[in-house]
């Protein structure tokens, strides 16, 4: 395993990337905290504030040009994980590259994790990363949420202004949001309880040690999201999972998935 390296060349490989691709004619959006970091530069700003460390690249790429990409990674001396290949079924893959110290994983047009993100309709809004909403939800389908997930969405939430409408690329349009829950109640289940520890991590006394400001607009932020949720109509198949609530799992167990190669 190579080292991660700093957020300066993440970011610069990343922006090489999408840029690259783009000049092939492929489409490759950054997601993850690289995504949020380059998303605008109050977010990188507050990241460095926040002493957040740096990850690997995490990208996504529409699934015509997936082939592609892999053949130019790999002229560029991006070496791909066969193993993850064979057991993603072409709807992962992931790269290593020891000169430049960086790994990069690549998911296929959406983002499977232990919940769902469609990205259809949604290419075209930034021209380097997904949807600001779209990279908050990446945070908040997290099942099981850690430190670095609550940091990430806190970021997001601080530097960002929920609203409606969704034509101001840097406002978050917490009717996508809420719509998207309400088609799905176990994306709805993990995502309302992760805003809520977020919330309690940017209180006073919690681990997450934004300044007055910021704690302050992530808790308005939160609170405008929690109630577009709880105010938007529920689908059937909502209300008909929801009547099974915990009994079943309501998750994907995205470790298992990974483990088996």
């Amino acid at each position: 395993m190579i080292a991660v390296a700093s957020w300066d060349a993440l970011q610069e490989q990343a922006v090489a990337l999408v840029t690259g691709a783009a000049a092939e004619g492929l489409t490759v959006r950054v997601v993850g905290s690289t995504g949020i970091r380059l998303h605008c530069a109050a977010a990188s700003a507050t990241m460095d504030a926040l002493e957040r460390p740096a990850k690997d690249i995490d990208v996504v790429v529409r699934h015509g040009h997936r082939r592609r990409l892999r053949s130019w990674l790999e002229a560029r001396g991006w070496i791909v994980d066969r193993d993850l290949l064979v057991a993603m079924e072409g709807g992962r893959f992931a790269f290593s590259h020891r000169d430049l110290g960086v790994c990069l994983d690549v998911f296929v047009e959406k983002l499977e994790f232990c919940h769902t993100i469609d990205l259809d309709g949604r290419w075209e809004r930034h021209p380097t990363t997904i949807p600001i909403e779209d990279l908050l939800l990446q945070k908040l389908q997290v099942h099981d949420f850690k430190p670095s997930d609550a940091l990430d969405a806190a970021i997001v939430l601080a530097t960002h202004d929920v609203g409606t409408g969704g034509d101001h690329d840097e406002v978050i349009d917490c009717g996508y949001v809420a719509g998207l829950l309400a088609r799905d109640w176990g994306f709805h289940h993990d995502a309302t309880a992760n805003l809520d520890r977020v919330r309690r991590a940017v209180a006073p006394g919690g681990e997450i040690g934004l300044d007055a400001a910021g704690a302050r607009r992530v808790e308005e932020g939160a609170a405008k999201l929690a109630d577009a949720i709880e105010q938007a109509k529920k689908t059937r198949a909502w209300k008909v999972r929801a009547r099974m609530g915990e009994r079943m799992q309501w998750w994907d167990d995205v470790n298992e998935r990974e483990a088996t190669y």
